[in-house]
């Protein structure tokens, strides 16, 4: 029988870690009177520099105590060619480097100082890439302040070992010494006059075996522990009928665990149930094939909640990759104390490492409240791309919940969320996936988003997650079960990842799309939400990359027709379909052609990227951007889902106020950057098919991108305040409602786009309902621009509702630069609040001073007075109500500048004056008494 001894683990967690020798020294007890030897593995950690032809140390004495982080004293320089700071690339190596220093010599520390230790950071030349441990912090190497005895090998306190095996023990003492290894108390080997000590121990009966070096020299003694936990075969059973990988909940106090961990030894359940002790009693069952391992744990208290891992092959702790829920060393702690999580439980900090999971049964399930709505037709879709950090400056669930209101008074009808899944860190992006069914604690419980799903269907809203299953990061489980040391790149053995990525652009660790342990990953990841949080589809990142045809770094390669890619992905498409026939499968793909025909004919979306193309416009260019429609490309399905705008690029509106044409017209002042990114979205909407805006695009966010590409964004809602900013937003509206209400905007029978040249056109027809679009995209006025209309007749100016008579197929207008001009031959409601410039800029010269436009008295009774600049000679007006009804019209010849309306007849109540000289309108509202 194993002996039951209580082995309570203890772990070193801080900054002061050396991890998995990316760091090592000469000697192995390094003092600062001392020649010292650092070597660098570029390979491991953070590998920023691995492959770089000259890597530089950056480094520091700290001299405030033993466990201080702070650098004191810092000779060397970053981001220059520092030549002290330069390291040696060791000889047939191609990322290991070497560095020596004397401390005492190189930092010079002042009499009474004592370095304790030595901190550092690698870098390459200019300071754009840097090496550190595999959570990105600092290196710390401690410097011996005195005489001490250590195991190097192995280099944790505790492992465990099945009958049979052996394990080579080193330890080492600061000085000359004389050695010692006992075990259990008995001596099994010793050497005088020494520094380093081996043995190795042979595991022939199970038990728990307590190792202690000693070091002993002029009456001084040292001591270090190991413990070596001796077990016998994992027991063979057969999984339990019906159970899934993870957690099963049986009942209110019996959980099923199961892990699939194929060619490992053994597993043990650890956590607050056995107080984190490995316990002969928790071993896990393994069954007869090795692919899983699997422990019925009984007798738990109903509703309550527990932390958990699994120790696999006596060194790898992780949770439980399917856990919902994830217990972080590292962050949690800031969760805690800023409330995001009510409740939850801290970080057994102690008693083990790494990340862990939660599990509790009798938990109280959401109660889903609107089930039944409506969602969009594919091509009727308009995505609000959304970061839940950067949406509001709460940073959560709720505080999106919140918000649904204006995205519903915008018209959108479907949220993209970017990724929510536990990721690495706090604030991220969440491109940085580690647990892929467990909701990051950042932004509240699951319950929270559940809410916020709910809310949305009762708004008519879909919710896309945006998926990310092309790599997983170094804290996910699939990846430390087989990998390089705690946090390196995978085995050649694992089962889900590859080695190398396959091919460019790729973060963390790639996906071997191919393995059938991937495939049914994939597929359970995918059915999860759908299931469990009833999203209503996916943007799939990073498409391109599920192949394991190896492009490498050949970005042209990788984006050739790749028939296994293809395979892969139609086979993802009918798993979602089978059980979730009505989900939206996005991909961000941009490969040929080709292939995204091939895949948008069977079913799938595609990310379409105008970015590049409206990002000139934005800046006074002219750019054909005919690619953003479907039928352009070739494709049978209108599953194009175009964008001006996504987190990865540069905002439209920051390029016109920061890099826009300053002559003839000044793009950067903000009103004419309003009227230029108002012509952009009302093309943009105007192509049919679905369509995305990243959040805040509707009223012309405008800070860049790329000086903290990854950092907290300011949420600018104080921009709703600004006029101009409202013109921009009421335009976006606008053209949402057109889409809603009209498919001609979605599918029409017939779609004629001209954007070759400055003066570009749109023609949609959807049966008897017809539209034309025109728009100066150049920056000289179009005095006589013959534009061209399907048919004769009376046509509607949406935005203004004024009537144009057309006699032929074309009619001349004057187009000023950013004017665009959409016609409708069936009169439409008028779109709601201002949206043209005002004031006019089409009546008299540029210069003149239109704020002498004035009305008065306000309120008005029974004359409403109109003060008209100088300039202006002669316009038409109207007056209608709110409805747009129109109560009163005339002209005004410019007799005194000055124009009196009778309004007697008129109710009390709110009204529009309107004047326009047929080419531009300009409208304000005053209130009769």
């Amino acid at each position: 029988m194993l002996k039951k001894i209580l082995i309570t683990l203890t772990f070193l967690t801080s900054a002061a870690t050396l991890l998995f020798g990316q760091v090592t020294t000469a000697p192995s007890f390094p003092r600062a009177d001392q020649n010292i030897k650092i070597t660098y593995d570029a390979s491991k950690g953070t590998t920023g520099l691995q492959g770089v032809n000259q890597v530089y140390i950056h480094i520091g004495a700290v001299i405030a105590g033993p466990t201080s982080t702070a650098w004191a004293i810092v000779p060397t320089q970053w981001g220059t060619d520092d030549p002290i700071a330069k390291m040696t690339k060791v000889e047939g190596e191609s990322n290991i480097w070497e560095w020596e220093l004397n401390p005492n010599d190189f930092f010079s520390p002042q009499a009474g100082q004592t370095i304790y230790r030595l901190g550092m950071v690698f870098r390459n030349i200019d300071g754009t890439k840097e090496g550190k441990t595999a959570t990105n912090q600092d290196f710390f190497v401690d410097l011996s302040q005195g005489f001490q005895v250590t195991f190097t090998n192995p280099n944790t306190s505790s492992i465990l070992l099945e009958v049979g095996e052996s394990q080579d023990i080193s330890i080492v003492s600061s000085e000359v010494a004389n050695l010692s290894l006992s075990v259990n108390g008995t001596q099994v080997s010793s050497a005088q006059n020494v520094e380093l000590l081996n043995y190795t121990f042979q595991a022939t009966s199970e038990g728990a075996f307590a190792v202690e070096a000693k070091a002993e020299k002029n009456g001084e003694e040292d001591t270090s522990q190991l413990t070596i936990t001796v077990v016998g075969p994992s027991p063979k059973l057969p999984l339990p009928q019906g159970v899934v990988k993870g957690i099963n909940y049986i009942s209110d106090t019996e959980v099923v665990f199961v892990l699939e961990a194929p060619l490992k030894k053994n597993a043990f359940l650890i956590g607050d149930f056995n107080d984190w002790l490995v316990l002969p009693e928790f071993q896990m069952n393994q069954t007869l094939d090795g692919e899983f391992f699997w422990y019925r744990l009984s007798d738990l208290t109903p509703g309550q909640e527990y932390i958990f891992q699994y120790l696999v092959d006596g060194s790898i702790r992780i949770g439980d990759p399917y856990a919902d829920k994830i217990s972080d060393p590292f962050h949690d702690n800031e969760i805690i104390q800023q409330n995001r999580y009510p409740g939850l439980r801290p970080y057994p900090q102690g008693k083990t490492e790494f990340q862990a999971s939660f599990l509790q049964t009798a938990q109280e399930e959401y109660q889903w409240q609107h089930t039944e709505y409506n969602k969009p037709a594919i091509e009727e879709l308009v995505v609000y791309e959304l970061l839940v950090r950067d949406f509001d400056d709460r940073r959560t669930f709720n505080a999106v919940t919140e918000r649904l209101d204006y995205l519903k008074d915008l018209g959108i009808n479907a949220i993209e969320l970017m990724p929510i899944k536990e990721f690495e860190g706090n604030l991220s992006w969440g491109y940085n996936p580690s647990f892929f069914f467990a909701v990051d604690k950042f932004y509240g419980p699951k319950n929270d988003l559940k809410k916020l799903i709910d809310e949305a269907h009762k708004r008519d809203m879909v919710i896309i997650l945006d998926m990310v299953l092309n790599h997983a990061f170094g804290q996910n489980p699939h990846v430390r079960l087989y990998n390089d040391g705690d946090y390196g790149a995978p085995t050649e053995d694992n089962p889900w990842l590859n080695r190398v990525a396959k091919h460019p652009f790729n973060v963390g660790y790639d996906f071997n799309h191919e393995s059938a342990y991937t495939k049914a990953f994939v597929d359970s990841v995918n059915n999860y939400w759908l299931t469990e949080y009833k999203v209503d589809g996916y943007r799939f990142d990073l498409s391109k990359g599920f192949t394991q045809v190896n492009s490498g770094d050949n970005v042209a390669l990788w984006g050739q027709r790749d028939p296994s890619r293809i395979a892969i992905w139609k086979n993802i498409f009918d798993q979602i379909k089978e059980n979730h026939p009505d989900t939206y499968v996005i991909l961000e793909h941009f490969a040929d052609n080709t292939e995204e025909r091939e895949l948008a004919d069977y079913g799938l979306m595609f990310w379409g990227n105008l970015n590049f193309d409206f990002r000139e416009m934005a800046k006074g260019g002219s750019r054909n951007f005919d690619w953003g429609y479907y039928q352009t490309r070739g494709w049978s399905k209108n599953t194009l889902m175009s964008y001006m705008e996504s987190h990865d690029e540069e905002r439209t509106m920051w390029e016109s106020l920061t890099w826009g044409a300053t002559s003839p017209i000044n793009i950067r002042k903000l009103s004419n950057a309003v009227n230029r990114n108002q012509l952009l979205a009302t093309f943009f909407f105007a192509i049919p098919g679905p369509k995305m805006m990243w959040q805040f695009e509707e009223f012309g966010y405008d800070l860049e991108l790329n000086n903290d590409r990854l950092g907290i964004k300011p949420t600018k809602w104080e921009y709703l305040d600004d006029p101009e900013r409202i013109r921009l937003f009421n335009l976006y509206k606008a053209m949402i409602s057109l889409k809603e209400n009209h498919k001609a905007f979605n599918s029409p029978d017939n779609a004629i786009l001209n954007l070759s040249q400055p003066l570009k056109s749109i023609r949609l027809i959807d049966g008897d309902f017809q539209v034309v679009l025109h728009g100066n995209f150049g920056l000289t006025d179009v005095n006589n621009a013959n534009l061209s209309f399907p048919n004769p007749g009376v046509w509607y100016n949406y935005f203004t509702g004024e009537e144009v008579n057309v006699t032929g197929n074309s009619k001349t207008f004057r187009l000023r630069a950013n004017q665009f001009l959409l016609f409708t031959n069936q009169k439409l409601e008028l779109p709601e609040g201002e949206i043209l410039e005002d004031p006019i800029l089409s009546i008299g010269p540029e210069n003149i001073d239109l704020s002498d436009f004035k009305l008065y008295p306000v309120p008005s009774n029974d004359i409403l007075k109109i003060a008209v600049p100088e300039a202006v000679n002669q316009f038409n007006f109207k007056i209608l109500n709110a409805a747009g009804v129109v109560l009163k019209e005339g002209r005004y010849f410019g007799a005194d500048n000055n124009l009196q309306v009778d309004i007697r007849e008129f109710t009390a109540g709110i009204y529009i004056f309107e004047i326009s000289d047929n080419r531009k309108v300009l409208r304000k509202r005053f209130i009769k008494q």
